[in-house]
């Protein structure tokens, strides 16, 4: 009787380990945020991670279809973000979007400098197959205490946005760390810059003490710099990064800030 019931108990845990091996991950939930039509009749939307584009990296998406509804996947499509501003304009570091099979969707990103409001507002321009299809798109700033984008005037006269990629989703332990780093060459474009040594040191304002175990980010791809932060609680974090081409410090601390 001891063998029987030990084989059911045994059976029950192997079928509950079984579902919980298959259960199907939810897919990834994207947010339209806008749509238009070209003149051809192409409907074109705008996708995003969030509810809201965000003073930060943005991954931005957008769909094609045509007029009966059946997709459209190989267009040529490239990313203008436009800030007008009154006195002014200027755009800010973009990644033009590729076609992704797995999702349908053609995937880019922008980093959105500056909010939407009294100091002037944001235009997104989708070219589809050289069709200029423009978004008015608000941008919402982050909350206090934040900032996943930056601008930098280094030793060498250039100015550098750097922005965080990774971690999106911040724990406490070693997290995959993705900072972004363009070069300003005039108000329109941005390069990726690709040619820096960043030292990371993280930081607890609030607690006066930092972390062990990180690994500096080092360029990988596009202006993608790729290591490992350790955050070793919840709450205040400061990334101190210092930019360095060969043994000359650019940027002496680029500092980004995250709560979690």
């Amino acid at each position: 009787m001891k063998k029987i019931l030990l084989l059911i108990i045994s059976a029950t845990i192997l079928l509950g380990s079984c579902k919980k091996d298959h259960k199907a991950e939810p897919e990834p939930v994207k947010i339209k945020i806008a749509e238009k039509t070209t003149s051809g009749g192409l409907r074109i939307a705008l996708w995003a991670d969030k509810s809201e584009f965000t003073v930060a990296y943005n991954k931005v998406y957008v769909s094609l279809a045509k007029p009966d509804g059946s997709e459209v996947n190989d267009a040529s499509l490239t990313y203008h973000p436009l800030m007008n501003m009154i006195s002014m304009q200027h755009s800010s570091p973009v990644e033009q979007p590729v076609y992704i099979s797995t999702e349908h969707l053609y995937g880019g990103a922008v980093v959105f400098s500056m909010p939407s409001g009294e100091m002037g507002s944001w235009q997104l321009t989708v070219n589809v197959n050289n069709e200029p299809v423009v978004f008015d798109v608000a941008v919402a700033p982050l909350p206090s205490g934040t900032k996943y984008t930056g601008t930098f005037v280094g030793t060498d006269g250039n100015s550098y946005t750097v922005s965080l990629v990774e971690p999106v989703l911040p724990k406490i332990g070693i997290n995959d760390i993705d900072v972004l780093v363009n070069r300003r060459a005039d108000m329109m474009n941005f390069p990726a810059d690709e040619g820096f040594i960043i030292e990371l040191n993280p930081e607890m304002p609030s607690m006066g003490h930092g972390s062990p175990n990180n690994v500096n980010p080092a360029h990988k791809s596009n202006g993608h710099y790729k290591g490992k932060v350790n955050f070793t609680m919840t709450g205040d974090w400061r990334l101190h990064l210092k930019l360095k081409k060969g043994e000359t410090v650019v940027v002496e601390d680029a500092a980004l800030d995250l709560f979690f």
